[in-house]
């Protein structure tokens, strides 16, 4: 997945997983996101994935749950999952994650497989550990070389550990009173607008309609976006529009024209003269290029 980002290490095997021994590794690795940055929605495959922070903060959607997080939240998300990540416009997110699962004859597949841990609401999965961040630098380096003596099995112990100490965690939540989490009504409508914008950019014709899809007043729900983003709607949807123009063209599958009209531009040169503006170069320049 390619998103902005300052700082990206990654190992990623979902075409075929990485054995040790029982254990089926999917990725591992650390991002260090850029203030605009969006882990676009996408569907897990029959894995676990972890998310510890390590700085700043954003939002994770689980489904169609959002739950914000911060330094030293660990989230975990469930198999088949539509899983996002919004990174926080002021304060970047920064993140290690890993991604795995046991083959099914594994003691430990039961163990992470178990009814009371699928059925875990999104709301319901974060919870602060420093200790589970510090010793993913361990992890890591213990994976790049797993190929030493012993470096194999410590990976692989470490991770069955870590999964049986997420899974005495979750099981503590069934003997526990659960109290939802508090988000304001402007974070959440922050939070309605940037889906509303990301799920409808080439339907938009004027950013009016989402005031009224979202039955709010239209200079309101401009102040409290520019107000928790630190831009403009019409800022964040121009530029959503022509990160979006710039992923067509390097796909290759339609003319500018068509990208120009399937994103709603009044015309082609109105939708050159905002790519140049934006990105230094006209669009078929860029085309060129590539």
């Amino acid at each position: 997945m390619e998103i902005d980002n300052k700082y990206l290490f990654d190992y990623s095997f979902f075409e075929e997983p990485k054995k040790f021994k029982d254990l089926l590794l999917y990725q591992i690795g650390e991002i260090f996101c850029d203030d605009r940055a969006v882990v676009e929605s996408h569907v897990h495959k029959n894995l676990f994935e972890l998310t510890c922070v390590i700085s700043g903060k954003g939002v994770i959607y689980a489904g169609n749950e959002c739950k914000e997080v911060g330094k030293n939240d660990v989230f975990i998300s469930l198999p088949y999952e539509r899983h996002e990540i919004i990174s926080d416009p002021v304060s970047p997110i920064r993140y290690y994650y890993i991604a795995f699962s046991y083959e099914k004859d594994s003691e430990f597949y039961k163990i992470l497989y178990d009814n009371s841990m699928l059925s875990l609401s999104g709301s319901m999965r974060v919870y602060h550990s420093a200790s589970i961040l510090n010793t993913f630098p361990t992890l890591i380096s213990a994976f790049e070389s797993y190929n030493l003596p012993y470096s194999d099995t410590y990976f692989e112990l470490s991770i069955k550990l870590l999964t049986i100490d997420i899974c005495r965690f979750y099981q503590q939540i069934y003997t526990q009173k659960y109290k939802s989490p508090t988000i304001s009504g402007e974070q959440n409508l922050y939070y309605k607008i940037m889906k509303y914008i990301d799920n409808n950019l080439t339907k938009i014709d004027n950013l009016t309609e989402i005031a009224d899809d979202l039955n709010y007043n239209y200079v309101y729900i401009s102040r409290i976006f520019k107000q928790k983003f630190g831009e403009s709607m019409y800022s964040y949807f121009s530029n959503k529009k022509l990160e979006l123009a710039k992923k067509l063209i390097d796909e290759g599958n339609m003319t500018i024209t068509e990208i120009s009209e399937h994103l709603n531009y009044s015309s082609i040169y109105v939708f050159s003269r905002i790519f140049k503006k934006r990105y230094g170069i006209s669009p078929n320049t860029y085309k060129q290029n590539k």
